[in-house]
């Protein structure tokens, strides 16, 4: 049997997003890309074994978590159900700063690091000192993994926010919980079954975590120093009136939606 045969005989029933899924699973089981799927016989033991991933993937269970690591940036992050698993908006935001300060030593402090793809991807393509933070213990875990496996040098601190930081930053970045109470009840199973909801619920109306950062970020802030913040839909003008102290710029996302906020010092 060939992969491709394989795929034909597996996929039934699948919608269009699943059966994407299916497909990288395929290429990342197989270390085969689709156009040798014709020719590459699939052996019994991936067969079996990516019959079972594929019993996880219908289940809902999210495809980062059956690999155990999703490519972001030039990395490779290793993902748990303690950390949520990045996506391309964030990727977004990583690569906004690295393009805006390559070549520039800078001093980079990341809130709520989570699976610490951001810090990692900044430490490995910046000449950058970085210190991240989160209040989970499990999550810092994950991401000392991640700067480790990617040779990115990261300082990680247990912490609520600013609660352990020392000193002065060019740049401040986070992604922080923004989900409301609304959102949250309207989750799809494959994120509220799999992953944290500490990482998600950003309060009543989501806002909580931008009025925290925005009440302490001046006094983490070097002169001219710049906050980056991913948010959620339709919350970039009110995350903006939060930061009216700063000088504000709203960055749409891939799909068009108002997704970044960069918040300039303007002392």
């Amino acid at each position: 049997m060939t992969i491709k045969d394989f795929f034909t005989a597996n996929n039934k029933g699948l919608d269009t997003a699943a059966a994407r899924d299916f497909a990288w699973l395929l290429v990342e089981r197989t270390k085969a890309e689709p156009i040798e799927w014709g020719v590459r016989p699939i052996s019994t033991k991936e067969q079996t074994e990516i019959k079972r991933d594929l019993k996880r993937l219908r289940s809902g269970e999210p495809l980062g978590l059956i690999l155990g690591c999703v490519p972001f940036v030039n990395c490779e992050i290793k993902v748990t159900p303690d950390v949520l698993i990045p996506r391309s908006e964030t990727e977004q935001l990583t690569d906004m700063i690295i393009t805006e300060y390559e070549g520039v030593p800078t001093r980079i402090l990341d809130l709520c690091t989570g699976s610490g793809c951001i810090a990692v991807a900044l430490a490995k393509n910046l000449d950058a000192y970085v210190l991240a933070t989160d209040i989970s213990e499990s999550a810092v875990s994950v991401a000392r993994q991640n700067a480790l496996a990617n040779f990115a040098s990261v300082d990680f601190v247990v912490g609520d926010l600013f609660e352990k930081v020392e000193g002065k930053f060019d740049i401040i970045v986070s992604n922080p919980p923004y989900l409301d109470k609304a959102e949250m009840e309207a989750l799809p199973k494959s994120v509220k079954d799999y992953e944290p909801h500490s990482a998600l619920f950003g309060g009543e109306d989501g806002l909580d975590f931008y009025r925290r950062i925005a009440g302490e970020v001046s006094a983490y802030l070097n002169p001219g120093g710049v906050v980056y913040l991913e948010v959620g839909d339709f919350q970039a003008e009110k995350v903006a009136e939060i930061f009216s102290d700063f000088d504000c710029q709203i960055v749409g996302d891939y799909y068009g939606f108002d997704r970044f906020l960069i918040a300039r010092s303007t002392k």
